[in-house]
């Protein structure tokens, strides 16, 4: 049987799939980190939707770059859905901005 892997590992592969293969480009050590943080947050979110669930990955986009903090918006859509990720973003007190489309959305 094979092995499910968790949402931090295949999260690249999805976002390059989604907003092309550069996307990960401006991301340093840190922003790296720090998504696959948030991407395995939501995952716990949508299992267990508890506010300190959400003030965790906010607090934990947070550690990333603005530039690169879109990429947690979107990794929000790997585990959960495409409509859920700006009422996540704001819930979680993020702010707001103009994501770039998805190939698939």
């Amino acid at each position: 049987m094979k092995k499910i892997k968790p949402p931090c590992e295949t999260l690249p592969t999805w976002l390059k799939d989604n907003l092309g293969k550069h996307c990960l480009a401006p991301l340093t050590g840190t922003d790296a980190k720090a998504l696959a943080a948030a991407v395995q947050l939501i995952e716990l979110y949508s299992y267990e939707r508890r506010p300190s669930v959400l003030e965790a990955f906010a607090l934990t986009v947070l550690c990333m770059q603005s530039t690169t903090q879109e990429l947690a918006y979107h990794a929000i859509a790997h585990v959960m859905d495409w409509s859920d990720r700006a009422p996540i973003w704001l819930q979680a007190g993020l702010p707001k901005f103009n994501p770039r489309r998805c190939a698939f959305e």
